[in-house]
């Protein structure tokens, strides 16, 4: 295979996630494949849970005797939460190993894949911490520096009033938050993109997966600099057309609804019933538009994510022998892509057969 630049992945990361998704013409398979891609994504850090909206209030005199029940409640709520959140991360982090050989080999048996990344996954899963850490330290040295500048300045300030310069050091910690998890992110996408293939292809070890991995963004910082740039580009300009293609189903959606709404109408309006009956199919038909354009969100968000996980995989193939080969083997490029359907060799003639006989 050929090295590709950034901008060259762009046509046969396409073409690829075309032929995965579409090729075989079936909305089982699609939306079983988006399932996968959306799952794997949606679990893509370690995410801790808020206990900003956690107070005990046990300064209050009249909360005191139900401070201990509310701190109970609340620990089992946050122990829950993290729970669920972990094992969301497990899964997302398996997922995301079966997506590289989806998208790299065209495979759609989900459950092969799965048991095949047994192993790895927890390789992976480690190595995914470090940015999910090092943001939630960063933020915490924030947050503890800018409530210590903010306690500093409120001391000789009117009871009631906002010490001066408060704005300004608010819309400054938001933008060092921003500046923090923007660089975590980063770090996370080069991981995910450069290192997490050869522990899906390979089963590499941590220490040669990240030396690989780095090599590649060692050797071509520019290229790997302007795919970067690229991924977020094309991320707008994916989530622009989402967001038409969200409006025109909302649209097309609202004319049998209206006409059934309208028909509805015309059987309950002089019912004595009529106001709840109305009421209940105003709140019905809302849910059914609400879950119409979810769906609708999840079908679009599948086919992206598995677009930007064929991107990855065209960009890093030029630069990794091992998948450069699955990717497009020899005599086969990304506009003349064969059929994904299993090679059957026709019978051997009976003369042929006597002589190997």
């Amino acid at each position: 295979m050929n090295t590709l630049s950034a901008s060259e992945c762009i046509g046969p990361a396409w073409e690829r996630t075309k032929q995965i998704l579409f090729e075989r013409r079936r909305f089982g398979l699609y939306f079983k494949l988006a399932l996968c891609a959306v799952l794997a994504e949606g679990a893509s850090l370690l995410s801790l849970p808020n206990f900003a909206g956690f107070r005990s209030g046990a300064s209050h005199p009249t909360a005191a005797k139900s401070a201990l029940a509310m701190a109970a409640v609340s620990g089992i709520f946050i122990f829950a939460v993290f729970i669920f959140t972990t094992i969301l991360f497990l899964f997302g982090s398996r997922m995301q190993l079966v997506m590289v050989d989806v998208v790299a080999t065209k495979q759609t048996e989900i459950l092969p894949l799965w048991r095949k990344h047994g192993a790895p996954v927890w390789r992976w899963m480690g190595l995914k911490l470090l940015p999910s850490l090092l943001f939630y330290v960063l933020v915490v040295i924030a947050t503890l520096r800018y409530t210590r500048s903010i306690a500093a300045r409120m001391r000789p300030t009117v009871p009631g009033q906002l010490p001066p310069g408060f704005f300004p050091a608010f819309l400054q910690f938001f933008l060092v938050i921003g500046f923090v998890g923007l660089c975590v992110f980063a770090i996370y996408w080069l991981l995910r993109d450069f290192v997490m293939p050869f522990l899906a292809l390979e089963n590499a070890s941590l220490a040669t997966a990240l030396e690989r991995g780095m090599a590649v963004v060692r050797d071509e910082p520019g290229q790997v600099v302007l795919y970067m740039l690229l991924r977020v580009v094309l991320f707008i300009a994916f989530a622009i057309g989402g967001y038409i293609v969200y409006f025109v189903a909302a649209l097309l959606a609202l004319v049998p609804m209206g006409l059934l709404g309208a028909a509805f109408y015309l059987l309950v309006h002089k019912s004595p019933m009529s106001s709840v009956l109305l009421g209940i199919g105003l709140f019905a038909g809302m849910c059914v538009l609400i879950a119409w354009i979810f769906f609708v969100m999840f079908l679009v968000a599948g086919f992206i994510f598995t677009f930007f996980q064929a991107y990855a995989l065209y960009f890093l193939g030029g630069r990794y022998p091992l998948l450069g080969e699955i990717l497009e083997p020899v005599g086969q490029s990304w506009w003349n892509l064969q059929p994904s359907v299993p090679f059957d060799p026709p019978p051997a003639a009976p003369g042929n057969a006597e002589e190997q006989l």
